[in-house]
């Protein structure tokens, strides 16, 4: 009985700590970063006739990195990223729906339905690296 009682309050104890875990990672959620909340604003009213111009508003390191492995391309610095990155959005049309955003530590991951000219549709996920100073630092789009 003992060792039964014991199991129970064990038990009790797990599904308590998850469920403060759970209470923990939505209230981190809804508290974005400036950077986070510009990243959202981007991705929220994103076109991409105005790709670039419109990305330049959220807070990038200089040196900052981004690569698209499924795509073949890789970029540094803004001169390449508005050149390479955003070369291929306009020749591919591409429209970005936001599906939803999410803030851990100093990861901003947004989670997008993307759809090209030709109207090929796929689910995407980016990662954005922020610096100790709230920049992009990298960015994985994959």
């Amino acid at each position: 009985m003992k060792k039964l009682a014991l199991i129970l309050v064990i038990f009790s104890f797990i599904s308590c700590q998850e469920k403060e875990c759970c209470k923990t990672k939505k209230a981190s959620t809804a508290q974005l970063s400036s950077t986070a909340e510009a990243i959202k604003q981007y991705k929220l009213n994103f076109e991409w006739q105005k790709g670039y111009e419109m990305w330049s508003k959220v807070p990038c390191a200089e040196d900052y990195h981004m690569v698209a492995p499924n795509l073949n391309l890789e970029a540094t610095g803004a001169k390449e990223i508005e050149d390479i990155i955003f070369g291929f959005v306009s020749e591919a049309e591409l429209k970005q729906e936001l599906v939803d955003i999410v803030e851990l530590g100093n990861y901003v991951t947004c989670y997008l339905k993307l759809t090209t000219k030709t109207g090929e549709t796929f689910d995407g996920v980016e990662v954005f690296l922020l610096n100790e100073k709230g920049e992009v630092s990298k960015i994985w789009a994959l």
